[in-house]
């Protein structure tokens, strides 16, 4: 009884403290607006303004790249889970777009209700979850080292040929090495194609920062938009709210209004600037996430629905 009482004691200290993350994010989002049109009335106005002078296909790519994110993302959690249980491509898609939108609510729902879809229908412990949850932020901090890396040396190459040797380089090198490895050693032959798909993300992710603050008036560089994508990462990392709500749009506002310009590519940016770009690619990713997430939602319910009563006792 007293295990049983001192569970019970974990899980509420655990829901007010995730309930407490929630609220807290979702101010820290509300006072990152306040001080970014404290610091500049007009920031909001002039970026919405900006936006719709922006040619079709720029506003395009701000809206597509989530989606980018959600593909490579969930291609790459593929790749490393299906080693441990029945597991479709298409589910996983499914798993991860209802995850995201999910994750914006109190309690993160999408990650619980993915571990334990998992356990159910696919016969993926939770351990082997978590287990591919700490070698998916590994891989992901060994792509981010890379990209940085590599954005320093190209600096001062052409842009688009520097993005496109960044990306493509050790895309293409890590999707070899998969191939090649596959019957060999399947294991790290998955490691490499995950990590040739988070290369992918990270860029998409430096792309909607460049993005982002172009629409403001802050036109940054290749290591100054990576810069910014792997704070964003870290940010969700930080178990205060789901994806990052809140900690990243301040992180980000830190970041443009405290680094040296070096490191900014000579970017000229402020506080006001940072967190009115990250309140915007928030606003686009959120745009993204309802629609794309309940469809989602739909799609894993009517799934688990036919599990049941195939599995249920006739």
């Amino acid at each position: 009884m007293r295990t049983l009482a001192a569970k019970a004691n974990r899980w509420r200290q655990t829901k007010w403290f995730r309930l407490g993350g929630f609220v807290a994010g979702a101010l820290l989002v509300f006072l990152a607006i306040v001080a970014a049109l404290n610091q500049d009335p007009d920031a909001m106005r002039r970026s919405i303004d900006a936006l719709g002078r922006h040619p079709w296909w720029f506003v395009l790519l701000f809206l597509a790249f989530p989606l980018l994110n959600w593909l490579s993302i969930s291609a790459s959690i593929w790749f490393l889970l299906s080693r441990f249980g029945r597991l479709g491509f298409a589910e996983t898609l499914g798993l991860t777009g209802m995850a995201w939108l999910l994750n914006y609510l109190p309690m993160r729902p999408g990650m619980v209700g993915r571990i334990a879809y998992h356990k159910a229908v696919n016969g993926i412990t939770i351990r082997h979850t978590g287990q591919t949850l700490i070698e998916g932020t590994v891989i992901t901090a060994i792509c981010s080292g890379v990209l940085l890396l590599g954005a320093l040396f190209l600096r001062g190459v052409d842009a688009g040929l520097a993005w496109s040797l960044l990306v493509a380089i050790p895309m293409v090198a890590a999707a070899v090495a998969s191939a090649a490895l596959w019957k060999s050693n399947p294991v790290v032959a998955r490691y490499c194609a995950a990590g040739s798909l988070r290369v992918l993300d990270m860029a998409v992710w430096a792309g909607r920062y460049a993005l982002a603050f172009a629409i403001v008036g802050s036109t940054i560089d290749m290591p100054a938009a990576l810069v910014l994508a792997v704070a964003s990462q870290v940010a969700m990392l930080i178990p205060i709210a789901g994806n990052g709500l809140g900690v990243r749009e301040w992180l980000i506002g830190a970041l443009a209004a405290g680094l040296p310009a070096a490191m900014l590519g000579g970017a000229e940016a402020n506080l006001s600037q940072g967190l009115t770009a990250d309140v915007l690619n928030r606003f686009v990713e959120v745009l993204v996430a309802i629609p794309l997430g309940l469809m989602c939602l739909g799609i894993i319910l009517r799934r688990l629905k036919r599990f049941q009563r195939s599995t249920a006792p006739t």
